[in-house]
């Protein structure tokens, strides 16, 4: 009597003939036929396929063609283990969080790349299990009328990392919930609203154009207490284990000062030879490193006309990583175009502008 209920010692069935068999059920093919095929019943391949399904899937986060982390990412029961390899914050999907929900996972994806394609919810068409990591370079392109949008960040007042306050005005800076963005609003002075986010961008276009490493900094609304001001954001450099150290903070350990009469009494090259002097000595970097960085900021400064070049907007980087000083990016130059000139009226000329313009270290 034939076997007609196919009963007895089933086949066993190996991972890459399961890839298979999902491969052309997903292609239309039946399921039984498959089965029969196999030498299985229906209900156990259809088992064997739900396994598969369920089970977690592993996503390496690659950043320039090196793996800085993987997810184990678990769909039925919607849990996340993640392992980063790189102590770059700014690197890893996640940054400082490391115990990332599913919700931090969904949220992700959808800026990465669901919004590039209009995908609501993730499918199994972008997260696979068949040994294709999920590349961050084909989500981190999004088009450029997406780009083009001025995102608005609010804040409340615990989120507040500094608010300048004086007889004069105010301004208010902040950072992302992921401490990824530096934001900073634009300052109100005698009431003022001042245009310094616009000096800002104009100058770290300028800055890039020249090939000046700066701080790249973009438009974005400043939401805070019910209202809405102009600003920027930028990166924020110090994620990656940098700290900038003021001049005036780097000096000061040397028992030097710029108050002193002899640093007053020099003339402008002098001051800054001198500033890349100290420099290069306490950052232990070349005096052709440092002079390049004095000479970079005077000329952003002259371009845009910034009178708030101070001891305390320029320095050096400490990596506490390597434990190395360096060159830092130029930031800072909001106050200028005129726009710390606030309390005139119009000039009647452009020279006459210019003889209230000072750049100094």
């Amino acid at each position: 009597m034939s076997n007609e209920r196919n009963a007895g010692r089933k086949p066993l069935i190996s991972e890459e003939q399961i890839n298979e068999i999902e491969e052309r059920y997903n292609g239309g093919e039946s399921l039984s036929a498959i089965a029969k095929e196999y030498g299985v019943t229906r209900q156990a391949l259809h088992k064997r396929l739900q396994d598969k399904s369920n089970k977690p899937v592993k996503i390496d986060w690659i950043e320039d063609g090196e793996c800085v982390s993987s997810m184990e990412v678990d769909f039925k029961r919607r849990g996340i283990v993640l392992a980063n390899y790189a102590v770059e914050i700014s690197r890893l999907p996640f940054g400082f969080n490391v115990h990332p929900t599913w919700q931090n996972f969904i949220s992700l994806l959808e800026e990465k790349y669901l919004k590039e394609h209009g995908v609501d919810e993730p499918g199994t068409y972008l997260v696979t299990d068949d040994g294709k990591g999920f590349q961050v370079d084909e989500v981190l392109d999004l088009p450029e009328d997406f780009q083009g949008e001025i995102p608005v960040f609010e804040f409340q007042k615990k989120d507040l990392i500094l608010t300048r306050t004086d007889t004069d005005g105010f301004q208010m800076k902040a950072m992302s919930s992921d401490r990824r963005l530096f934001i900073k609003s634009q300052a109100v002075i005698s009431g003022v609203e001042m245009q310094d986010w616009a000096v800002e961008i104009i100058a770290s276009d300028l800055a890039e154009q020249l090939g000046i490493p700066c701080v790249k900094q973009h438009q974005c609304k400043f939401a805070f207490g019910n209202r809405k001001w102009e600003g920027v954001y930028s990166k924020n450099f110090e994620i990656d284990g940098y700290t900038f150290l003021s001049f005036e903070s780097l000096i000061s350990t040397e028992h030097l000062s710029t108050k002193d009469d002899a640093f007053i009494r020099m003339g402008s090259l002098e001051k800054l030879e001198w500033c890349a002097n100290q420099l290069a000595r306490i950052g232990g970097i070349s005096c052709a490193q440092a002079e390049k960085y004095m000479i970079d900021l005077a000329v952003i400064d002259c371009l845009v006309g910034n009178v708030d070049r101070h001891t305390r907007n320029f320095g050096l980087f400490f990596n506490s990583n390597k434990g190395e000083y360096s060159i830092p990016l130029v930031f800072d130059n909001g106050m200028g175009l005129f726009e710390h000139d606030y309390y005139r009226d119009n000039y009647k000329s452009f020279e006459e502008a210019m003889n209230n313009v000072y750049v100094s270290p």
